[in-house]
């Protein structure tokens, strides 16, 4: 019986530990993927920990996660064995249905997400194989929810796109930021580092948003324009309602959305990009300018595509250090500690 291994949670202390699992067999229109890397993001904690509510244990996350082809099902086409590949928060769509068919595939019904989630039948009806993620030896995924990597782009740097990049590309693309646009990125980290270089290599004028001064010079070696910290109440008065959109990429218990919504022109939008573990509160009053509040979930299959030749084509790479996976604990410690800068990538 074939059997993958990894690195899973147990329980909500997110201690990991080597596991293995049986995977779903090998569907004719899927590819199994060799992982030689894997990103480490926020969710993978938040979802492990039970921040975003109860999961089945044992668990394996990660969807950043970079390899090579080593079977493909009977009709795929579009890869061979040897191929180097990415696959990144969802490997299955049903393809045909009104969303996948107006690329928002990441919100179809019968949808498989990368890990903590089942796989489905035809019908979409739940089976009995759980999805697992990349801290691991192997996964298998819809083909087309695996990705050619550019040339250009190195194995390591090329993991956090496929989580981090296209969430944050997606909605610059969506709202059309270009010349003339001012961006606004709150959360100088594994998000918003993305943010800030995608934003500018689309010609707007990008403004970094963070509530110290301690990643002034990065954000301005990345590529903004302007720097805003919040802590700062003439700096917050300056900026008062420049932005056409901003991207919220971090924020905490404590959030005063007011003054981010303050920084937003009439009829600009304010994008979460980063998902609270904690309902939002602010006053309505705050949209009354024709403010508009919305929430983006990752990417679709076409968007990936979009995003990583974009990257490719105009150097947008992630801030990376990397760590061997088999010390994925030292790793996590990093991340929670907050000292990555800007995004850890696990090697196999």
């Amino acid at each position: 019986m074939t059997q993958f291994h990894g690195y899973a949670a147990f329980d909500k202390e997110a201690v990991l530990a080597p596991w293995s699992y049986t995977p779903k067999p090998l569907a004719d229109d899927e590819v199994e993927v060799e992982i030689s890397h894997c990103g480490i993001c926020g969710s993978d904690l938040h979802t492990i920990t039970g921040g975003w509510g109860p999961i089945p244990y044992p668990m394996i996350v990660g969807h950043e996660i970079i390899g090579k082809i080593v079977k493909v099902g009977s009709k795929v086409t579009q890869f061979k064995v040897g191929d180097r590949a990415g696959v990144g928060c969802q490997i299955s769509s049903c393809q045909t249905c009104q969303e996948c068919t107006n690329r928002f595939d990441q919100i179809c019904s019968k949808k498989v997400f990368t890990y903590d989630d089942t796989w489905k039948d035809q019908d979409g009806k739940p089976t009995q194989y759980r999805s697992h993620g990349g801290y691991a030896d192997r996964i298998r995924t819809q083909a087309e929810f695996a990705f050619h990597i550019p040339e250009e782009i190195n194995s390591a740097e090329a993991a956090p796109l496929l989580c981090a990049g296209v969430t944050i590309y997606t909605p610059l693309k969506r709202y059309d930021v270009k010349s003339g646009k001012k961006v606004g990125i709150v959360g100088i980290g594994g998000l918003g580092h993305l943010g800030v270089q995608f934003a500018a290599k689309m010609g707007s004028e990008v403004t970094a948003i963070s509530h110290s001064d301690k990643k002034r010079d990065d954000a301005i070696k990345l590529g903004a324009t302007n720097y805003l910290n919040i802590s700062d109440k003439d700096q917050v008065s300056k900026f008062s309602e420049t932005f056409d959109i901003i991207l919220s990429t971090t924020f905490g218990q404590d959030t005063d959305w007011g003054l981010f919504l303050s920084l937003i022109k009439n009829h600009g939008k304010l994008i979460l990009i980063g998902v609270p573990e904690s309902p939002l509160s602010l006053s309505v009053t705050d949209l009354l300018r024709f403010i508009t509040i919305e929430a983006s979930l990752i990417g679709s299959r076409h968007d990936v595509k979009e995003m990583l030749a974009f990257a490719a084509k105009h150097d947008v790479r992630p801030w990376i250090q990397t760590v061997p996976m088999k010390d994925v604990n030292d790793a996590l410690d990093i991340m929670r500690s907050g000292k990555a800068r800007y995004r850890i990538v696990l090697e196999r």
